[in-house]
């Protein structure tokens, strides 16, 4: 198995109404609307603000993380719309599984999105479904509202088409040729409010938002573990913002972490790698190369993680542009600061 798969459900209430689902007919491709927010941050907000939506999976670059599950409805899809009916007969919250992107902020784009393409594979290949007529973009089925999860994947430079074609080479790779076993079940969800005692990634997070927006833990960082150095940082955060400085992170204290972070620092939509990257060069460094040379215009037909010659030729087009670069078609750090430019401009 590629990706361990992590089971940790939340409460049945309003965005888990316990109900089966129907043989699953489709997927359907979401993106989080909190950029920035991992997965396991999703799933404490489903599992706490208890609205009327929902989805199954929520993946991040270090999780994919079954919230509901996959025999049971979540709330994803209007049920007033009628594409989903026309085109496959079914209501999405009937008969299709959610799958949700996580992306922005810290998350490493090309870990979630890897992820993301595997798990979709993988659900073809449990329910046996066809990757290329049997998932569905959530702005397909309510265009009027949505644009997910062409939002999230067009920053990055890929379109709806490519991810398709990622999915089924996923399929021919992973899943076609040999059984697969069950998920890993693991459970390792903690509830808010996070107090002095708690530990693990959440906490971790917790942390490093704490540090970003300014109130330093000099003695341990972020470490995973809720302890008194963390405590008296949370409560001068709450003090700062006017919230009850009782040093535990509820739903308000969260919210407004998340808030104060996301506001600080502008999403990086196009992560460029460091160092020098040329011809023969394979590899995540080589795809962030590849669509940010794409999403600037110059035209390069494949996204395939290798530096070959037409990647080579797309990134000569690109130093062309500019007198002080070297019109060699390599990448380094000259070649990236123009792009880094362009994409910022």
């Amino acid at each position: 198995m590629k990706y361990e798969i992590t089971r940790d459900y939340i409460s049945q209430g309003n965005a888990r109404p316990g109900e089966s689902l129907n043989p699953v007919q489709f997927i359907v491709s979401h993106d989080t609307a909190n950029a920035g927010a991992s997965a396991y941050a999703n799933r404490n907000y489903f599992e706490n603000v208890d609205p009327t939506a929902s989805a199954h999976t929520f993946i991040d670059d270090k999780n994919i993380l079954e919230i509901i599950p996959l025999d049971e409805k979540a709330w994803h899809v209007r049920y007033e719309v009628d594409t989903d009916n026309r085109r496959y007969g079914a209501d999405a919250n009937d008969a299709a599984i959610a799958v949700e992107l996580a992306w922005g902020g810290k998350i490493d784009f090309q870990e979630a999105y890897d992820r993301y393409v595997w798990y979709h594979a993988y659900l073809a290949d449990k329910f046996n479904l066809d990757p290329n007529e049997d998932i569905v973009a959530h702005s397909t089925l309510d265009p009027s509202r949505r644009t997910d999860p062409q939002n999230a994947l067009n920053r990055y430079g890929i379109s709806w088409s490519e991810f398709i074609q990622d999915v089924s080479n996923a399929y021919r790779k992973y899943f076609e040729k040999e059984d697969m076993p069950e998920p890993v079940v693991k459970g390792v969800s903690i509830e808010l409010p996070l107090e002095i005692g708690d530990e693990g990634d959440f906490v971790k997070e917790v942390q490093q938002d704490l540090i970003e927006a300014g109130f330093t833990l000099p003695r341990y960082g972020a470490d995973g573990i809720y302890g008194q150095e963390t405590q008296k940082a949370v409560k001068k955060f709450q003090r700062t913002y006017r919230l009850r400085d009782d040093g535990l992170v509820g739903e308000n204290t969260l919210n407004k972490l998340k808030e104060v972070v996301g506001s600080s620092k502008p999403i990086n939509d196009f992560p460029l790698p460091d160092g020098i990257i040329q011809r023969g060069d394979t590899g995540p460094k080589v795809k962030q190369v590849q669509r940010a040379i794409k999403a600037v215009g110059v035209s390069l037909e494949l996204i395939d993680g290798i530096y070959g010659p037409l990647t080579e030729e797309a990134v000569r087009t690109f130093q062309s542009r500019y007198a002080d670069l070297v019109n060699d078609g390599i990448y380094g750090p000259n070649t990236k600061e123009f792009l880094e430019m362009e994409l910022e401009g």
